[in-house]
């Protein structure tokens, strides 16, 4: 869904031209066209400023007038408009409650910060598996833990990017969560450890289909975009991007050439009977196991 800033983008601007934009009255931001042509964001008071550095995508700019000093984003990569507006949409929101301008200067360029992990374009693209992954991992924080615990446990619990054996693990419970193409009958577990556990823990096993580039349907980068819409709090997005950069994951364009079809979804409990390997029953000199699961076997054991 796009934004009101983006909308107001689309509308048409000519360079030089800017719009005073958010709610709070004791802030000076616009967004316009610079005399290049770039979309940008500016922050305009009375504030001591820093070196703020740039990127291949964002360039940033401050200059001094008799007025007052002006910090500029620049858009590089016009491609990215979209996710560039939900940047300028969390400047916003991250000090909309702010009445001093050298605070809400420091605001923006500590979100800034955060920000520039996900706008740099990294050499080391996720690879399809990775990304249906992520997409399987981020719709079921966002639709399944978000709803159940809070944003903020929700987040907590999210190990996956931390490449530790679980996706998800709180109080006493845990989830593993898995992508898998659309048609194939079986799940595989790349460890002994996903499955194993002290505690009872479920999989959640999502079924993607991949489709045409032109079909709207799921693609990474929209579903980022999304989880972000939901998250209310600086502190939170801070801590989803930490995690998101874990990944490598940055806005490249490309992700958008692969979209898929979400075709089914299931919750399964894991418990003292489900069929899976465990550490004790396996022999000592084996230090590494991956085996399949047959999805079709488990029904049983469905709870969603």
């Amino acid at each position: 869904m796009n934004s009101k800033i983006y909308t107001i983008f689309a509308a048409g601007f000519q360079s030089g031209h800017f719009l005073r934009i958010g709610d709070n009255d004791a802030l000076n931001m616009y967004i316009g066209k610079d005399d290049h042509a770039r979309y940008c964001f500016e922050f305009r008071g009375h504030h001591t400023p820093v070196k703020v550095l740039g990127s291949d995508v964002i360039s940033v700019s401050q200059t001094k007038t008799e007025k007052d000093v002006c910090l500029r984003f620049s858009l590089e990569d016009q491609d990215l408009l979209e996710h560039f507006c939900t940047f300028c949409q969390d400047l916003i929101d991250s000090t909309a409650e702010s009445k001093d301008e050298n605070a809400a200067y420091k605001i923006i360029c500590t979100r800034y910060a955060s920000w520039k992990k996900l706008f740099k374009m990294s050499n080391k693209k996720l690879s399809e598996p990775e990304i249906m992954g992520l997409i399987g991992e981020l719709l079921f924080l966002q639709d399944q833990m978000f709803p159940k615990y809070g944003i903020d446990k929700s987040l907590e619990s999210w190990t996956g990017p931390e490449k530790t054996h679980k996706d998800f693990s709180l109080d006493k419970t845990w989830y593993e969560v898995k992508a898998v193409n659309s048609g194939k009958e079986t799940v595989t577990i790349s460890s002994i450890e996903q499955l194993d556990g002290e505690v009872a823990g479920h999989l959640a096993v999502y079924k993607l289909e991949k489709m045409s580039p032109s079909f709207n349907g799921l693609k990474l980068v929209g579903l980022v975009t999304s989880v972000l819409n939901k998250i209310s709090t600086p502190v939170q997005k801070e801590v989803f991007m930490s995690k998101l950069d874990l990944f490598n994951f940055d806005f490249s364009p490309e992700y958008d050439n692969y979209v898929y079809a979400l075709t089914d979804y299931a919750l399964y409990g894991v418990h003292d009977d489900f069929p899976r390997l465990k550490r004790d029953e396996v022999p000592l000199p084996i230090s590494k196991v991956q085996y399949d699961i047959i999805l079709s076997e488990i029904e049983s054991y469905k709870q969603s």
